[in-house]
């Protein structure tokens, strides 16, 4: 099976906590890499949050479904969070995707207006970072096998070359694929910033068992079209664009966002007629 990029996260609790106390948050850190290497995903970012996880994996589709149920399987420790209550979405192209990732670091933001870098229970803080954290570490080649498996509740062994820092906390930067996610910004920190701080009405929301994408403003998007004009076809703008590639934009813009034929002719510049031909 092909490997893909999916979003894997849970809904909130309503009446109770997944992580009450550091102590549980280090213990839910530390599931991450132990359950990434058991169940075969790449880990491209993820943040914990008291009451919901998310994750954005790499791998097959069952790949992704093992390593949410291993996660769960974990957690129960802490608290019980049927398997139903999580869901996983393929990301299916890398604009929808760098958005995803941007949602997913911005929750310690909205939840509490902690900036990303700032936030230690996610990957918040590996990208672009100047490799000066953590100078203080034990190798886990180093370690025991006793202390490990007490430190990881587990009796799964980790790769020597794993990190871990003084609180008994497996170094994210030792398992998250940060390279992937630069590369996906076009390793320029402003990009990813943009994405980490623009189009907050944008939110991937769960509904049910599935997430799906939130209405757009035109003025939201603005940017996102440029970026699809510049990487598609070389073009600044719509208006750069010939009447074929703007059909084109057009179905890019379906396809991602779910707009609706007015919306298209407003951000591409066509006409709701034609469009209606071309897209139905």
């Amino acid at each position: 099976m092909e490997k893909k990029n999916w979003h894997i996260c849970t809904e909130g609790l309503e009446d109770d906590l997944i992580f009450k106390s550091a102590g549980d948050f280090v213990y839910g850190m530390n599931g991450v890499p132990v359950c990434a290497l058991t169940s075969g995903v790449s880990i491209l970012c993820f943040c914990l949050m008291d009451n919901h996880v998310h994750f954005i994996v790499n791998g097959t589709e069952a790949d992704g479904e093992r390593f949410i149920r291993q996660y769960l399987r974990r957690l129960s420790r802490l608290v019980r969070i049927p398997v139903e209550k999580a869901s996983m979405k393929l990301i299916d192209d890398d604009e929808y995707l760098r958005q995803a990732v941007g949602y997913v670091l911005r929750n310690p933001v909205k939840a509490y207006n902690v900036m990303p870098a700032a936030y230690p229970w996610g990957s918040g803080a590996l990208y672009f970072d100047d490799g000066s954290r953590h100078k203080h570490y034990e190798i886990v080649g180093e370690i025991g096998v006793v202390k490990m498996r007490k430190l990881l509740c587990s009796r799964v062994r980790l790769p020597d070359d794993y990190k871990v820092s003084p609180d008994g906390m497996v170094c994210p930067e030792c398992y998250v694929d940060i390279s992937a996610v630069e590369e996906l910004y076009n390793n320029r920190p402003a990009r990813m910033i943009y994405y980490l701080s623009v189009n907050k009405d944008m939110e991937m929301e769960l509904s049910g068992d599935m997430l799906h994408k939130a209405k757009y403003r035109d003025a939201d998007l603005l940017g996102t079209v440029s970026d699809i004009c510049r990487e598609s076809f070389s073009k600044n703008g719509p208006a750069d664009l010939r009447l074929e590639d703007r059909y084109r934009l057009a179905d890019i813009l379906r396809r991602r966002y779910g707009l609706g034929i007015k919306q298209l002719a407003r951000l591409t510049g066509t006409k709701t007629a034609l469009l209606k031909i071309v897209l139905k």
